[in-house]
């Protein structure tokens, strides 16, 4: 089920993920609301940008990322994923993370632009978004959702693969 962005930006500062209903089954899975969506969002991280190449091919890259006022921001360096953007600015960007013995992930899939405005760069807080990547990442691109969706479930240790290895809450096969 997909979200709808409905919370304006100022109210959605103050939301924070509402924590998973204690009668979340071990196999239910929760369709998160955009408000908890945009609140998973708001603090940043590393996500996946997928995209379509130049060449046609899907493509996808781990970026560094930030939200303001509906819209996701990411940094890049020149190359191959600004030309993809430049020629098929359609993407899709995911996250997910581990909170309270409970795995989630958001999903948007949206229009890019390469902002080169300074008032926008300003605006949006990007210049504050320090990248993991040693490589520069002087280019800035907005991503303008038009779907948001999210889904959370409870992650018990017997729901490991068998021959799987718990490593920071995921289970990792030898």
């Amino acid at each position: 089920m997909d979200a709808t962005r409905t919370a304006p930006p100022a109210a959605r500062a103050a939301i924070t993920a509402a924590p998973p209903p204690a009668r979340l089954a071990a196999h239910a899975v929760e369709n998160l609301r955009a408000r908890d969506c945009w609140a998973l969002l708001q603090g940043g991280g590393v996500g996946r940008l997928a995209l379509v190449a130049v060449d046609g091919a899907p493509d996808l890259y781990p970026v560094d990322f930030t939200v303001h006022d509906d819209c996701l921001y990411v940094r890049s360096g020149p190359g191959s994923k600004l030309a993809a953007l430049a020629a098929r600015p359609q993407v899709a960007f995911e996250t997910d993370g581990l909170d309270d013995g409970c795995r989630w992930s958001v999903v948007l899939r949206g229009q890019a632009a390469r902002l080169d405005r300074d008032d926008e760069i300003e605006a949006s807080g990007i210049l504050d978004l320090v990248s993991s990547s040693p490589t520069p990442k002087h280019d800035f691109v907005r991503i303008t959702p038009n779907r948001l969706s999210g889904r959370r479930f409870r992650v018990f240790p017997a729901t490991a693969p068998q021959g799987a290895e718990q490593i920071t809450g995921s289970p990792r096969v030898r």
